[in-house]
């Protein structure tokens, strides 16, 4: 059967790439059509996609990811950096295809970005890291947590370390309420919270045009949650997670300082936990903890919740050298200096 390779999105059939990443096993909220509309609203955040189709314009496989940047003119340039989460996705995970889909996506996004980076939402099998090292991209170790939610709730309860424990009926004792998001000014109150929670780990934040092109996804019926832990009427604590196929997926949380005595962070991880459970989903997934060989403190916090560490490793491939050497030296001497 003959395909070709399309690119962008207004020049493919929408429902029948969603239908494709639905129903492949792997699939996931960041290779999906309407996470395609969420970036290219975002200030800063530029997707691509490719996908390789029949005549008929049925996808065999598609490859999604977006080129993000911090501030403006030569800072963005300097930036520039294209992230694919969980791609690329052929059907039956065809070798040949994903050779193809990496070949076809590197040369649409290499003039574009100072590196690329593809980050696995799964552990991948030998010989199909060596199609992605064969592409020119190296792999590197990457850990993830993995709640098993077919346990049972009281399976699961005991799976969570002592303190973890404590901390959950602490939090329930002090009146924290959970729920979801419903509208646009606890959104703003919410972005209030990961920026401050951002600011003090030093890590950039998205601006807050993607959380709300996010929130309007959700309303329309889309693969986004809004999580919060609410105490006497104002929002503590919040949970940004991704529906997958078969998994809730945490991608940005943060609480109020001044409300850590509270347990707001134990709260909402356990909360959440039980939501993706009662809701049929199969896992639980962290989102990211780190490289194996970092100390790395939100590890031990993730890990505190029982599940599976497991190594889905990442593959970088750098198209400017230079830029690259100099953000990472900028890097390293910022965390000698502090």
């Amino acid at each position: 059967m003959a395909i070709k390779a399309i690119t962008g999105i207004e020049n493919l059939e929408v429902v029948k790439w969603e239908n494709f990443v639905k129903g492949h096993p792997e699939g996931n909220a960041f290779q999906i059509p309407a996470m395609y509309r969420v970036f290219e609203a975002a200030l800063n955040y530029n997707p691509y996609v490719v996908a390789f189709v029949t005549e008929d314009g049925d996808v065999k496989g598609v490859m999604q990811g977006v080129r993000i940047c911090n501030g403006k003119g030569i800072f963005c340039k300097m930036s520039a950096r294209v992230i694919v989460w969980g791609g690329p996705l052929a059907e039956n995970d065809d070798p040949e295809l994903i050779s193809k889909l990496l070949k076809a996506f590197t040369g649409l996004v290499k003039g574009e970005a100072v590196y690329c980076e593809i980050r696995n939402l799964r552990m991948l099998p030998g010989e199909q890291k060596q199609l992605f090292e064969r592409a020119g991209y190296e792999y590197f170790p990457h850990l993830n947590i993995l709640i098993d939610l077919k346990k049972s709730e009281e399976e699961l309860f005991k799976e969570l370390e002592p303190a973890k424990r404590r901390n959950v009926k602490k939090a329930m004792k002090e009146g924290l309420e959970f729920g979801e998001i419903s509208n646009v000014d606890e959104i703003e109150e919410a972005y209030n919270i990961l920026k401050e929670v951002y600011r003090k780990t030093e890590i950039p934040l998205s601006d807050i045009s993607l959380f709300m092109s996010l929130f309007r996804h959700e309303e329309e019926g889309g693969s986004c949650r809004f999580f919060k832990a609410g105490y006497k009427g104002g929002i503590i604590g919040v949970m940004v997670a991704l529906v997958n196929n078969y998994s809730m997926y945490e991608w940005y949380v943060g609480a109020k300082e001044e409300f850590f005595p509270k347990r707001p962070n134990e709260f909402l991880v356990w909360n959440v936990m039980m939501t993706a459970k009662q809701e049929g989903f199969r896992f639980f997934d962290f989102g990211g903890a780190g490289k194996p060989d970092e100390k790395y403190g939100v590890r031990n916090f993730k890990k505190g919740f029982g599940g599976e560490v497991i190594e889905t490793g990442r593959f970088r491939r750098v198209f400017r050298k230079l830029p690259w050497i100099l953000g990472n030296t900028a890097i390293r001497l910022k965390k000698i200096m502090k």
